[in-house]
């Protein structure tokens, strides 16, 4: 079982399922850091091409402002 203090990540899990929120929420942080110039182009590019392909939209609206 899986512990959740962030809300919004506590109603994505339920919602969308365990693993496709914290895969999503991943992916979106990858992403977020390549924007900020802290990883490669081709990460960045690969999660933002995933994130595309494989979270729905809200999903990523949910997770995008959760915290660790």
């Amino acid at each position: 079982m899986y512990y959740l203090a962030d809300q919004r990540l506590k109603v994505a899990s339920e919602k969308y399922g365990v693993a496709l929120a914290l895969k999503c929420r991943t992916l979106y942080q990858l992403y977020k850091l390549y924007k900020q110039g802290l990883v490669t182009q081709a990460v960045g590019k690969e999660a933002e091409e995933t994130l595309a392909r494989e979270c729905p939209k809200e999903l990523i609206e949910l997770i995008a402002p959760t915290v660790d």
